[in-house]
């Protein structure tokens, strides 16, 4: 019988910002090849802390971060970006010819650092996904995503785990994907959502963001062109 392959592992892991109350306490985990693990859990739980942590970006003071192999990572923000075209950041980090979202195509000759908070997260979402790495780390990904980029979204994290990929989601709003175990760190769930409706020639698009995301939606929106003709509890 071959070796199994090895999994993404976590064991004992502490976390806090300087001598702050510690956010993460004596986290453990283990995800197998073909896996995805949600994790879960209000602001300030910690979410985005045991990603970057998962994701080999910053060193916990206590406990241990296994990898299989390289990792493919998300931030949740996307911040300090080079002044280089968006076209040559995507090629430098997925090594990618071109983004396979079509969307980006009317950014792509804008410098990335000029970029709205919406299409830089984008931009950086698509090179990850180009990224052929044995686990995906991604921290919010359907952020300011319409129904369309969420069914790609999907697509692509479905056949990673068909593949053998491990996966790592913080999410508001979950992805359609079967199955997954669930890492809930507490705290207020924040599960609500606001639900965009946008247009421009050519169409209309609808987003649905969790309420602290929505204003940085709208003027994302507003600099990219699009109207907006509702905004309304989400699904």
């Amino acid at each position: 019988m071959p070796p199994a392959a090895p999994s993404l592992t976590a064991e004992g892991i502490w976390w806090r910002y300087g001598r702050g109350p510690w956010v993460l306490r004596d986290v453990s985990l283990s995800v197998a090849p073909g896996e995805l693990l949600r994790v879960r859990g209000g602001n300030g739980s910690g979410k985005s802390t045991l990603l970057a942590l998962l994701a080999g970006v910053v060193r916990a003071p206590r406990g241990s971060v296994r990898p299989p192999g390289r990792t493919a990572y998300l931030p949740q923000l996307a911040r300090d970006l080079p002044p280089v075209p968006a076209r040559r950041l995507h090629a430098l980090l997925s090594g990618a010819d071109g983004p396979g979202d079509g969307t980006l195509a009317a950014h792509l000759d804008t410098r990335a650092d000029h970029l709205s908070a919406g299409t830089a997260r984008r931009v950086l979402l698509d090179a990850v996904l180009s990224l052929a790495a044995p686990v995906v780390v991604l921290d919010e990904p359907s952020a300011g995503l319409d129904d369309a980029a969420v069914e790609r979204l999907t697509h692509a994290l479905s056949g990673r785990l068909a593949d053998g990929g491990i996966v790592v989601l913080a999410e508001h709003r979950p992805l359609p994907l079967p199955g997954g175990s669930i890492l809930d760190l507490g705290g207020a769930s924040g599960d609500s959502l606001v639900r965009v409706t946008l247009s421009r020639r050519g169409g209309t698009r609808v987003v649905s963001v969790p309420p602290a995301d929505r204003d940085a939606l709208l003027r994302d929106a507003l600099d990219d062109g699009w109207s907006v003709l509702a905004v309304e509890p989400g699904p």
